[in-house]
């Protein structure tokens, strides 16, 4: 197992950075980590040991000093699950999904998926299908339906959803053939502009480095926080009154500062162009399009700062049919035939689907991000210029499907005496949280949040001096 870690990684760092520095990680632990028919634990270690790494590289950077790396597998795979596992103790947790989010079966026997967890996309996909605000009420709709025209109502009102397909069937469609070659995340220079130098006496690898997080969810915030956790000054930004579900403000939130900022009115504007200008990295991960429209797009973001690291996330990938579609991790799973091969390992009965054990791409694609942003960060200090960063949620799919499958679909998962021993504690405006660390072990700077969660409206739109 180990020897195959090593070889995926080699692949995975191979875009991010120098190959000399595969000497200085290790992987220890084995097993699929999680019970899948995919290799969801060998992802969550390496994707985990990426965004590791680039930070030693950033460290050795800037200081002239190596450092060893070490990423466990059953914990970086309890890791792709930390959203489950954080709560405040004594508070009962918040259960995310919502009561008709789901897989449905239509009419001809199709399997779709709704995506409903907001109650903005719950009123929305209510509407469009004209469907009481029940399960039975959206099943007895989708009963007279077949899985493509059910599909076909999401596309029309904009909805997150999605028919099941089988692997082979979504590789056909053109959104699949689309992501043929495509890569894990992509790293280009968009602008010239001098090379800006590092702060002196760093104490962690990002010490001085600025980041604007613009994103929700999970994918997101997780490249946020992992960046916070080496270091850096990360200042989420959400528009005032803009839902999210308390959990993901408790996971994505560690080491953060969290503001509330109306960038339509003129005086956010003016306070987030200043942001901007302070900012070293963006990272953006709104619905495809939605940024661009209001003015703050990656080449916006540019024309403000000419040396940023800008870094967008998306569902579906950048060009095909369905590129500014909304999507997430699980939708992703559904269309793309992962659901598919999982419920037919499991042996569910009327092709029903199962999805992955944790929100894998999610956590996957956020640690590439934050491996890709560091990496692009290091290339602007060395070279200069303004560099882009993409990632998709497809894309971490198709390279997790590429990884083959696995008999494990019945593997024991990670027991709650062994979730609890991963746990750790800290003090914050939310009470006494317990959440997961990050699995990667660095010997010289360990990553640790220095800020606990915070209400999205805790803080202010200001860096630090």
């Amino acid at each position: 197992m180990v020897d195959e870690t090593e070889e995926v990684f080699a692949k995975v760092w191979s875009p991010l950075g120098n190959s000399s520095a595969l000497q200085s990680i290790s992987f220890t632990g084995d097993g699929p980590g999680l019970p899948s028919a995919f290799k969801v634990g060998l992802c969550a270690q390496v994707t985990e040991g990426a965004a590791g790494l680039a930070a030693a590289e950033i460290w050795r950077d800037r200081t002239g000093r190596a450092q060893t790396i070490s990423v466990n597998r059953e914990a970086a795979a309890i890791g792709f699950n930390s959203e489950r596992h954080v709560h405040v103790v004594g508070v009962e947790p918040e259960y995310i999904w919502d009561d008709i989010s789901g897989h449905y079966q239509c009419g001809d026997g199709r399997w779709v998926q709704l995506h409903c967890n907001y109650t903005h996309h719950m009123a929305a996909t209510t509407a469009a299908f004209h469907a009481p605000v029940s399960r039975a009420g959206m099943q007895a709709v989708l009963n007279r339906m077949t899985g493509l025209q059910v599909e076909q109502v999401m596309i029309d009102h904009g909805l997150p959803g999605g028919m099941m397909r089988t692997q082979a069937e979504w590789r056909a469609t053109p959104q699949g053939q689309a992501l043929d070659g495509s890569s894990l995340t992509e790293i280009v220079q968009f602008g010239e502009a001098e090379a800006k130098s590092w702060s002196v006496s760093p104490a962690r690898p990002l010490s001085g480095i600025r980041v604007l997080d613009m994103t929700r969810v999970i994918a997101g915030p997780v490249c946020g926080r992992t960046l916070a956790a080496f270091g850096a000054d990360v200042l989420r930004i959400t528009p005032p009154r803009y839902p999210d579900r308390g959990p993901l403000v408790l996971d994505g939130g560690a080491g953060k500062r969290n503001a509330m900022l109306d960038i339509k009115s003129s005086e956010g504007r003016k306070i987030f162009e200043d942001l901007v200008r302070g900012a070293d990295i963006i990272v953006q991960g709104y619905r495809p399009g939605a940024l661009d429209s209001a003015g703050v797009g990656p080449d916006a973001l540019r024309e403000i700062n000419p040396s940023i690291v800008s870094v967008t996330l998306c569902a579906f990938g950048y060009t095909g049919p369905w590129a500014l579609r909304r999507g997430f991790d699980s939708i992703v799973q559904t269309v793309s035939g992962i659901a598919d091969a999982g419920g037919r390992a499991a042996g569910l009965a009327q092709g029903a689907p199962k999805s992955l054990p944790a929100q894998a791409l999610d956590h996957g694609c956020g640690y590439l991000m934050a491996a890709a942003a560091m990496s692009a960060l290091l290339r602007q200090r060395r070279e200069g210029g303004a560099w882009r960063v993409r990632a998709a949620l497809a894309w971490t799919g198709r390279w997790l499907e590429d990884l083959g499958t696995i008999d494990a679909i019945h593997a024991e998962a990670p027991s709650e005496a062994t979730i609890q021993a991963h746990l750790v504690e800290e003090e914050g405006p939310f009470g006494r949280v317990r959440r997961i660390p990050m699995a990667t072990e660095l010997s010289d700077t360990p990553p640790i949040w220095d800020l606990p969660a915070a209400p999205l409206d805790a803080h202010t739109a200001t860096w630090l001096a």
